[in-house]
């Protein structure tokens, strides 16, 4: 009976990881890490050969064929991979990479190291597409005396794909309808223009002479 419970609650805390984190654009912070020798060759959890070569990666919770960015804190690199396997299972570790994916992020010499996890398409079709922008962090201020450098904040943002496959990923927005009050229409008098009488002439009345 514990065994069955205990089961249960394993697979509704991993269902409900799952959903809670299959929203595009979901960011999750943490360790990453790369496959040993001994793994190539070998079928993941989405039955494919773990291919030394491919830009594929391990994740606990995310659905198969999701695409994630993966982005290294230290030195700003990053690269895009597709989830196809299950793990890591240590403690404290996000991703698993592979042998392709470590280099180009420059983490087969550390081993580990702590990056950005960033979901941006799914079903192997990225949905986000990433730009890069420099803001400034502090104005510059021009004197006689000094000069005081700029510090430039890095910055990644992202714009969504125009033509998407899989719409059924991206979230409706209820757009709120404000009513607008329509304004009674302004009567227009017309004003008729009066045209002036005629003058008649009073025909002129001669006075009687009146006798006494």
């Amino acid at each position: 009976m514990g065994k069955a419970l205990f089961s249960s609650f394993v697979v509704f805390y991993i269902t409900m990881g799952m959903c809670f984190s299959q929203d595009l654009g979901d960011e999750r912070y943490g360790i990453a890490s790369f496959y040993s020798e001994k793994f190539y060759g070998r079928k993941t959890a989405n039955s494919e050969k773990l291919n030394k070569s491919k830009l594929t990666a391990a994740h606990k919770t995310y659905p198969f064929n999701t695409l994630v960015e993966v982005t290294n804190l230290s030195n700003k690199k990053s690269i895009i991979v597709r989830i196809n396997d299950r793990g890591p299972y240590k403690k404290g570790r996000i991703i698993d990479l592979t042998d392709t994916g470590a280099k180009k992020l420059k983490l087969n010499k550390i081993g580990l190291v702590r990056v950005k996890v960033k979901i941006v398409g799914f079903e192997g079709e990225q949905m986000l597409i990433p730009y890069q922008h420099l803001s400034l962090n502090t104005n510059p201020k021009f004197s006689r005396k000094y000069y005081q450098k700029t510090r430039l904040k890095y910055k990644k943002k992202y714009r969504l794909k125009r033509n998407i496959k899989h719409k059924k990923y991206l979230k409706k927005r209820k757009i709120k309808k404000i009513k607008i009050r329509k304004k009674a229409p302004i009567k227009k008098t017309i004003h008729k223009k009066i045209k002036p009488k005629k003058k008649v002439a009073t025909p002129i009345i001669p006075k009687k002479n009146i006798e006494k």
